[in-house]
């Protein structure tokens, strides 16, 4: 598996990931609406998101590198992963 192929397999990881947390938000919401409960419904990305979709990314890639012994680029997805991981859980 090329990089551009580990590239676009991550990509679309991500975005069904992405897909399927939006159809669960909005039956959330559903049931909310239902529940009489008043809500406020914002459907921005926000940092902490991309930064949690990116993480995600990195890790298939990271997996796929290490299968495919190209341990620098492994290295460089660790090294990025570690950065975001200090971002998320610095709070």
């Amino acid at each position: 598996m090329t990089k551009k192929e580990m590239n676009e397999l991550a990509d679309i990881i991500v975005e069904k990931i992405y897909n399927k947390q939006k159809e669960l938000d909005k039956e959330f919401i559903k049931d909310l609406e239902k529940s009489g409960v008043p809500i406020e419904v914002h459907e921005r990305i926000d940092d902490e998101q991309r930064l949690a979709m990116e993480l995600n990314k990195l890790k298939v890639m990271l997996e796929a590198f290490k299968a495919n012994e190209q341990y620098e680029e492994a290295g460089l997805c660790v090294k990025r992963i570690k950065e975001i991981q200090n971002i998320l859980y610095k709070n």
